[in-house]
């Protein structure tokens, strides 16, 4: 099984009120009030919903359609775009080095 590089940006989370799944976790602006706005950091990291885990949303729905490298890869663009769109251009740097290097 293959670890997720996470940068640990919090973007995913800062965006958690567009997943459906999320919608009773986020507060009023769309961010999960799980979120640790100083850290970055999920809050109840080892009880987070089973949508915000990639290893078990890939084992659980996506294996049958892509290999976890390529799963991994997907995740990665989704957080270079949301950087992106924060204007987080160190943080799309570093995630576009990333994906250089990965292999699927």
């Amino acid at each position: 099984m293959m670890t997720f590089p996470c940068i640990q940006c919090g973007e995913c989370c800062r965006h958690a009120g567009e997943v459906p799944q999320l919608a009773t976790k986020v507060d009023t602006d769309g961010v999960c009030r799980y979120l640790d706005k100083r850290t970055n950091r999920c809050t109840i990291y080892d009880m987070r919903p089973k949508v915000c885990n990639v290893s078990y949303m890939y084992q659980t729905y996506f294996k049958a359609q892509m290999t976890e490298g390529e799963f991994i890869q997907k995740n990665l663009q989704v957080c270079c775009h949301l950087n992106r769109a924060a204007g987080k251009i160190a943080n799309v740097e570093r995630l576009e080095t990333i994906l250089e290097h990965f292999n699927p």
